[in-house]
């Protein structure tokens, strides 16, 4: 879930092989694992539209067809985007329709990233850094007091995980966007009760790229990363280890001057891409290894959040 411009240099040779393999879940076509990881051979590219060699499982076919465990929010079970302006969207992957269900009062600016949590609470970052909590039912928005800057994190995508296949515990993980020196950024996690934030690592591929995550209610973490092409990866929550690539040759914006956001929702991946005026809206199926363009909206989408609520297979 994602925002805002910085000045980054993106540089990357994408020389993984071999397939997915990802705990006790099925391998998934689209994916390349990283060579350390071991396995057979994937070509790991999608296209734009057309149908996918090959078949495996969706992302979510290890875990249940809902998110992780109860006691969630009924609210939480959708995707919300939110543009530039704070204006908050709901968006039904099935119908492709975007329903507007509020506007983010209390930040400080303009809005740059957002992660949504199992109680339908939106986490807001603010392009200054600042984060604000908006309450996706009762339509009430409340500053927090977290500090900017922790560890040089000051912009960054952010995405909840369950902490295990099920669970009702969730972790904030956020993916700096910005590296102010060589040894900062990476991934990280934010405590939702202190505010404060932890860095878990950096990366071992794709760093000094900007990246909007999301996580899944079976305990798995991704990141879409920005680039000619963007790649959406699987990312190892313990070591920041990319553990698989799927590079979306159907996107190709130029990198550091685009609006983008990303979300998972039954056993596909969306990303909303835009020149900085409008978003495209494109569906990422693994099981088949295609992404489509599917719809193009007037405004400037800049983060988009799914809670570990949301359904991991497609809903029957």
């Amino acid at each position: 879930m994602r925002g805002s411009l910085g000045s980054v240099r993106f540089e990357l040779a994408l020389a993984c092989a071999v397939a997915w393999a990802c705990g006790s879940g099925p391998q998934q076509q689209g994916f390349q694992v990283d060579a350390g990881d071991g396995g057979g051979s994937l070509t790991g590219s999608s296209s734009g539209g057309g149908s996918g060699s090959g078949s495996g499982g969706l992302v979510g076919d290890a875990g249940s067809s809902s998110g992780g465990g109860s006691n969630c929010s009924a609210a939480a079970a959708f995707v919300y985007v939110i543009d530039v302006n704070g204006v908050m969207y709901k968006f039904d992957p099935p119908t492709l329709q975007f329903t507007q269900v509020g506007t983010v009062t209390c930040a400080s600016g303009g809005a740059f990233s957002m992660s949504v949590d199992r109680n339908a609470v939106a986490w807001v970052l603010v392009q200054d850094g600042t984060i604000v909590r908006y309450d996706i039912v009762n339509h009430t928005c409340t500053p927090t007091s977290y500090a900017i800057g922790q560890h040089s994190f000051q912009t960054f995508g952010m995405g909840f995980s369950a902490d295990a296949p099920g669970s009702v515990a969730e972790t904030l993980f956020v993916s700096d966007s910005e590296l102010t020196t060589p040894s900062t950024g990476g991934l990280a996690k934010i405590d939702t009760t202190s505010l404060m934030l932890t860095p878990v690592a950096q990366y071992d591929q794709l760093m000094g790229r900007r990246a909007e995550m999301t996580g899944t209610g079976d305990a798995r973490l991704f990141g879409a990363f920005e680039g000619s092409p963007y790649v959406v990866a699987e990312i190892d929550k313990q070591t920041a280890h990319i553990k698989s690539v799927a590079p979306q040759s159907a996107i190709n914006y130029p990198p550091d001057s685009s609006n983008f956001a990303f979300a998972f929702w039954g056993g596909d991946f969306w990303l909303f891409v835009g020149p900085g005026t409008s978003t495209d809206v494109f569906q990422y199926q693994p099981s088949t290894n295609t992404t489509t363009k599917r719809t193009t909206e007037t405004f400037e989408i800049v983060g988009a959040g799914v809670s570990t609520c949301a359904p991991t297979t497609p809903p029957q």
